[in-house]
């Protein structure tokens, strides 16, 4: 689906752009136009079915634009937004069959609820239209009851024939047909976004999924499991014909940038087929073990392929060196060679969820070996520690995690210890104040896992990270404001804020006041 942001004010037409995750809502393509020719140029190229307009606008105002459209057939929910309490605009607003007809400035709130209001509309009529060309009823839960009986059969609950009904009506496979099947694992979100909740991920890719593979001909239907934190698709021609490798390659190489440029999730997928959909079950298994061999978290559509032999015995050949440099006193030496050889076994392909649990085994039983007994006791005594020493075989990341905490704790017991985890954090914020500041990146600059970077930094100080980011932000922007002539826009930037108004409103919260009256007060 697509949205369309219409409005002569650049800063405007930024702000609803940004002002909500249009992508969750189901939108595959947001465009905008800074005026009525650019409005009607994105139209021609692709109907959208909202678009949030403004009246006012040189040459053409928003009202022509809708009649524009209405005269081609376009049924477009025009939603307007103006500054203008004209009797007359919302009147032929109205005549025109605009959706709604907000006043400005209004709440972002207000306005993404009109455009849900809009697309429960579009959905509305869309099921009506497509209960007029089938004849048929659908229940209005037919997805969630279809992904559930699906899910069962993945999972080895429910047999193949509990499926009968939703394939006669085209809802699944059919059975005499061979299918493919793909696991999608989502790996990383954009910097400053949280990751979405599994069930709002698997409507999203759904979408996608059926915009790239239903005008191809092609059936698609995603699953959740919420076990596993992955998704299923199941994916088989309409028309018989079976499915080639490389098309089903090409196609989810496509949607997987799709996910990363609309819902700024990188993901890997692991396709296998073609088999018959009575396999599916087994299939789903493999794809299981073979996202398990991805210890290195590459994305991409990931292919099987023969399993090379592992080697009888994998060693590291450094690991007694690494343990001269503990004694030494050279721990952070010892985490960068670690880390190095990591990425080189990842470099060359030589990693497995076997490798790296015998990399997992030497380092412990290196570290363990050492005669500093009691240091090695009270290592992994706290709970997060703990957690580290039972993840490091299972990624890389997590591996790496290990290793830097192993360096840190060493040094830090060390009589000339290093600056700590918490004033690394520390110094980092101070000197990134214009980055959004996302715990990921903290954590991948001290290399720790974020949920223990966390953990460890109110431990250490008390306070919330993400307090502190904030109060760090409010006190630099305090600054700026009282003692130089920066706009305030500026200021809001440089303390990594893009939307001037989550600023005000953060800077208001913290200091019960707004930058306006800051900057005031301090002439």
């Amino acid at each position: 689906m697509k949205l369309l942001i219409v409005d002569d004010q650049s800063t405007v037409v930024q702000g609803l752009l940004h002002c909500t995750n249009w992508a969750a809502m189901g939108f595959t393509v947001v465009d905008t136009a800074l005026n009525a020719v650019d409005a009607k140029a994105s139209l021609l190229r692709q109907e959208a079915e909202v678009m949030l307009c403004d009246i006012e606008m040189p040459m053409e105002s928003g009202l022509d634009l809708l009649d524009w459209l209405r005269q081609r057939g376009m049924t477009t929910r025009c939603i307007f937004l103006t500054a203008h309490a004209e009797f007359k605009y919302a009147q032929e607003a109205l005549r025109l069959g605009g959706f709604d007809y907000i006043m400005q400035p209004a709440p972002y709130e207000q306005v993404v609820d009109a455009v849900s209001r809009a697309l429960d509309n579009v959905k509305e009529e869309w099921a009506a239209l497509e209960l007029q060309s089938r004849g048929a009823v659908f229940d209005d839960q037919k997805k969630e009851i279809v992904e559930t009986m699906l899910r069962g059969f993945l999972l080895g609950n429910a047999p193949g024939s509990s499926l009968t009904a939703f394939e006669e009506l085209s809802l699944v496979p059919r059975r005499e047909r061979e299918c493919w099947v793909a696991l999608m694992q989502p790996l990383r979100w954009k910097q400053g976004e949280e990751p979405w909740e599994l069930s709002l991920l698997s409507t999203a890719v759904g979408n996608m999924s059926s915009e790239v593979f239903t005008p191809l001909q092609v059936l698609s239907v995603t699953v959740a499991i919420p076990a596993e934190q992955c998704l299923v698709l199941v994916l088989q021609s309409r028309v018989g014909e079976p499915l080639e490798a490389d098309y089903i390659t090409r196609q989810l190489n496509y949607l997987q940038s799709a996910c990363a440029q609309y819902i700024h999730c990188e993901a890997a997928f692991y396709p296998e087929g073609p088999q018959p959909f009575e396999q599916v079950p087994e299939i789903y298994q493999k794809l299981l073990q073979q996202r398990s061999e991805n210890v290195a978290l590459k994305s991409g559509v990931l292919l099987g392929r023969p399993a090379e032999k592992a080697p009888e015995v994998f060693r590291i050949p450094q690991i007694g060196a690494w343990q001269k440099l503990l004694q030494a006193g050279c721990a952070q030496a010892m985490e960068q060679e670690a880390c190095q050889l990591l990425d080189k076994l990842t470099a060359n392909n030589q990693l497995n969820s076997q490798t790296l649990r015998y990399f997992y085994q030497d380092f412990m039983q290196m570290l363990f070996s050492l005669p500093e007994k009691k240091r090695q006791d009270d290592m992994f005594r706290e709970p997060e520690a703990l957690e580290l020493y039972r993840n490091g075989m299972k990624t890389v990341p997590d591996m790496k995690a290990l290793v830097h905490y192993v360096a840190s704790v060493w040094d830090s017991e060390t009589e000339e210890s290093s600056q700590s985890t918490v004033e690394i954090i520390m110094a980092y914020i101070a000197e990134h104040l214009e980055n959004e500041l996302r715990r990921e990146e903290l954590a991948e600059a001290v290399h720790l896992n974020p949920d223990y970077m966390a953990r460890l930094f109110k431990k250490e100080t008390g306070m919330n990270l993400k307090d502190y980011i904030i109060q760090q932000k409010m006190q630099e922007a305090q600054s700026l404001l009282c003692t130089t002539n920066l706009p305030i826009s500026l200021i809001a930037a440089k303390v990594g804020y893009t939307n001037f108004g989550h600023f005000s409103t953060s800077y208001k919260k913290f200091y019960h006041k707004t930058p306006q009256e800051e900057r005031s007060a301090a002439l």
